[in-house]
């Protein structure tokens, strides 16, 4: 063999080392690390999630109403994310807590190794880590065990496969459409899909270099088809229009993840978006206008929302990767798909099972917080637990999932913005609001945050005297009938 030859095997067998790190290694770490990070189960809605997922099996069909709470029972309900739940009580089933931070974690690591493996095919895999680095920091902050996880590798496969259908010049395959169905009963988040179909049909359109009729015909079909398919879950057209009429809420201020980012202290959104500013400045690196109206749109929908960053987190170095590459110098070598050598694969498959054994070996027992007042609501008589409620909205799911019917709970687009807004007056201590709701819904006790000011107020109320309190939460009960 030549020097040149030499060099030539040696530079091949350092890049695919680093591709088995990158697509492989990193995702693992990383599936690992979440898996093992309390943090994730800090959110309400995860008790709320799981428990419908319970009911949903020991049902055997999707609810249609609201079988949970006291104040809205009985009435519609979009059960948009009933596949999941579902997912989400198996893995509960099967290993309690840790199934369910398993299951969380190895819903990122797919999505990591999704994009990874996209990134490098147009950039190094320096630029490709850094992409992929801070691409995942815009996600890390809604890192919660929660449907939306389960829902990103569908996005991220979906959008890659858009992608590489625009570069061969072809309209996706049809064979494309079951994941569309997927995703519409995972998570609400098909709506981008569906939009990112009909974008590309546009830039199809747009493309006068190498026009076909054929072929935009052929997109268009397939936009066409995307949204048929997403008409297959349970609620059909009201499912389709869910997350239409969610972002239409006048309420969704009043929920942390519906607010716009905090832009007076350096946020990791921020960072990615003036990272990506310069990269793209600084490179000369050109997007067709479609994609540069679509990068700017995640852009815009992240200012506005805090929860649309996983959008943009996963998307938007997606979009970018073939102009940014392109910009850099010559393109990579060939997509090696998902092709390891036998030692690769032996190490990839048993660092896998060795992160699902520990997991599942390694209890995961839940503590007092701010979503999950366990101890105060031990403190609760049983006989008042079966009374009507009210409660603070972050310790909802909790009680769902602890048995008890709440006054309200995080499923903001089922209650509505009047419930919204009153029950948000309640707990400032609007005096009206609070007796009104006292009297009609024949509260007997109230389960609240420490620093709500309606904690003060029913303290100021005859009648009412506490239970119990800790520094997560105040359990009071009125007296006489």
């Amino acid at each position: 063999m030549t020097a040149a030859a030499s060099i030539g095997v040696a530079q091949d067998s350092r890049a695919a080392g680093l591709r088995f790190l990158l697509v492989w290694i990193a995702p693992l770490a990383l599936a690992a690390a979440v898996s093992f990070a309390p943090q994730i189960l800090n959110d309400g809605d995860t008790f709320w999630h799981l428990a419908t997922g319970r009911w949903m099996l020991q049902h055997g069909q999707v609810p249609a109403v609201d079988p949970f709470s006291y104040t809205y029972a009985g009435r519609p309900w979009v059960t948009h994310e009933w596949l999941s739940e579902a997912l989400m009580a198996l893995a509960w089933r099967f290993a309690g807590w840790s199934g369910v931070m398993l299951l969380t974690g190895l819903g990122i690591g797919a999505t990591a190794a999704l994009m990874a493996r996209w990134l490098l095919r147009w950039l190094s895999p320096l630029s490709a880590t850094a992409t992929l680095v801070i691409g995942l920091a815009c996600v890390a902050p809604s890192l919660l065990a929660r449907p939306h996880i389960l829902a990103l590798p569908v996005l991220a496969a979906w959008t890659v496969a858009l992608l590489e259908a625009r570069r061969r010049g072809k309209a996706p395959s049809i064979w494309l459409l079951p994941l569309m169905i997927l995703w519409a009963n995972l998570h609400s988040s098909f709506i981008v899909g569906v939009g990112l179909a009909g974008a590309l049909t546009l830039e199809t359109a747009l493309d006068l270099k190498v026009w076909r009729w054929r072929r935009v015909l052929a997109w268009a079909a397939f936009t066409v088809g995307a949204l048929l398919a997403a008409l297959v879950t349970p609620h059909g057209v009201d499912g389709l229009a869910f997350p239409l009429q969610v972002m239409n809420m006048k309420s969704l201020p009043a929920i942390s993840e519906w607010r716009s980012p905090d832009f007076m202290k350096l946020e990791p959104v921020e960072i990615a978006v003036l990272a990506g500013l310069f990269a793209l400045f600084y490179r000369g690196a050109k997007l067709t206008a479609v994609r540069a109206v679509m990068a700017l749109l995640l852009v815009h929908m992240t200012f506005q929302h805090i929860r649309q960053e996983v959008l943009l987190g996963v998307m938007a170095p997606l979009l970018i990767a073939e102009p940014f590459g392109a910009a850099l110098g010559p393109a990579p070598t060939e997509d090696q798909g998902w092709r390891l050598s036998r030692p690769q694969a032996a190490l990839a498959a048993g660092l896998f099972a060795a992160l699902v054994a520990l997991r599942i070996a390694t209890p995961e027992r839940r503590a007092d917080g701010p979503t999950a007042p366990i101890t105060a609501m031990a403190h609760v008589p049983d006989a008042l637990a079966r009374q009507p409620v009210l409660n603070a909205y972050d310790f909802g799911g909790y009680l769902i999932f602890d048995g008890v019917k709440p006054y309200i709970d995080g499923r903001a687009d089922m209650y509505g913005d009047d419930f919204i807004a009153d029950h948000s007056q309640i707990m400032a201590a609007s005096q009206s609001a609070l007796d009104r709701a006292i009297s009609q819904y024949g509260v007997r006790w109230a389960i609240l945050q420490p620093g709500q000011p309606a904690v003060a107020a029913l303290d100021r109320t005859p009648g009412w005297r506490r239970l119990y309190s800790d520094s997560y939460a105040v359990v009071l009960a009125k007296d006489g009938p």
